[in-house]
């Protein structure tokens, strides 16, 4: 009986997770849209409502060493402590980094969309203007 509740408790709570995952699903002839910075940005809002992300890169003009953040948010928090998602580092050499979630499952944010390169670490941001943005969002 014991085996036969474990079962059925996991059986729920993997369903209850397959539902979360529902809301990203995207057609395989569907790319997104693409959501590029016009210049050197310290920040972008990718989507401001809730939605879903395909992928994301940063590509940096190598004078400074920082992290992409990705947040669950319609704008991107101030300056100061902050609670990312996503978080990776990427040295001051000529480079880019990124997230590509494809083919599947893109990743649910609830309330919005934003990153921002930061020149601290993964849970303080100080917003520095040279990154380039591009993602994929629906």
């Amino acid at each position: 009986m014991k085996k036969l509740g474990l079962t059925l408790l996991l059986w729920l709570g993997l369903g209850g997770f397959a539902q979360a995952q529902t809301q990203c699903v995207v057609p395989a002839n569907a790319a997104g849209t693409a959501v590029v910075s016009a210049a050197l940005e310290g920040s972008h809002v990718l989507k401001a409502s809730p939605g879903c992300l395909l992928s994301v890169y940063m590509t940096i003009d190598n004078t400074t060493a920082g992290y992409l953040m990705v947040f669950n948010s319609t704008t991107v928090p101030s300056d100061g402590a902050v609670t990312p998602i996503e978080c990776i580092y990427l040295s001051a050499d000529p480079g880019s980094i990124g997230l590509n979630f494809a083919p599947q499952p893109p990743v649910w944010y609830s309330t919005g969309i934003s990153v921002a390169f930061s020149s601290t670490g993964c849970f303080t941001k100080t917003v520095s203007a040279h990154a380039f943005f591009h993602a994929l969002v629906q």
